[in-house]
């Protein structure tokens, strides 16, 4: 019966690394609330991404210099991000389901025909697939992966678009800067 505190061993150590505070701290979910702003000079440029979609030459110049801020509202299950600029409004809902939702939200040039949204493996990044129609007609995929950085004070927003039917990928990076 020697291998009965063996399997207490075991059993000891599977439990000190499911419940280890570094791995439970890693699994927590970035906390998205509040205002951000963003930052233009440390962002890379949408303009190509909505060319592509179909957004017409004065709303791809004013996207490169509206002082865009975003408020988000975060819960467990729902993140709402209001963007906002002067002559401009977006409004999101973003069910953490991973479930696809019905959406029809003019976005970068666009119009969303559905929306999903998850956390990553990691619960670092929110990411919300939305399946898109350019104003040519071609269906499309747009990815938008949002993370934190700087201690919670910056959050990363990488949007990938890929067409249907086109080998290529089109990718442009925002920062955003917390303001409260």
């Amino acid at each position: 019966m020697t291998t009965y505190p063996f399997l207490y061993l075991i059993a000891a150590i599977a439990c000190f690394d499911v419940f280890n505070p570094l791995r439970v701290s890693a699994m927590s979910k970035p906390d998205f609330d509040g205002t951000w702003a963003l930052d233009h000079g440390a962002s890379g440029s949408l303009e190509p991404l909505m060319e592509k979609i179909g957004a017409g030459f004065l709303e791809r110049k004013l996207a490169e210099v509206a002082p865009l801020k975003a408020t988000f509202h975060q819960s467990e299950d729902v993140v709402t991000v209001a963007t906002r600029a002067p002559g401009f409004s977006l409004n999101e809902t973003l069910y953490l389901d991973g479930r696809s939702r019905p959406t029809n939200i003019a976005l970068l040039g666009g119009t969303t025909l559905s929306a999903r949204s998850v956390w990553s493996d990691d619960h670092q990044q929110l990411i919300s697939t939305y399946h898109i129609k350019t104003k040519e007609g071609k269906d499309g995929e747009l990815i938008i992966k949002r993370y934190l950085v700087n201690e919670m004070k910056t959050e990363g927003v990488v949007f990938t678009l890929k067409l249907d039917g086109r080998p290529d990928e089109i990718s442009a990076r925002q920062i955003w800067n917390k303001e409260a």
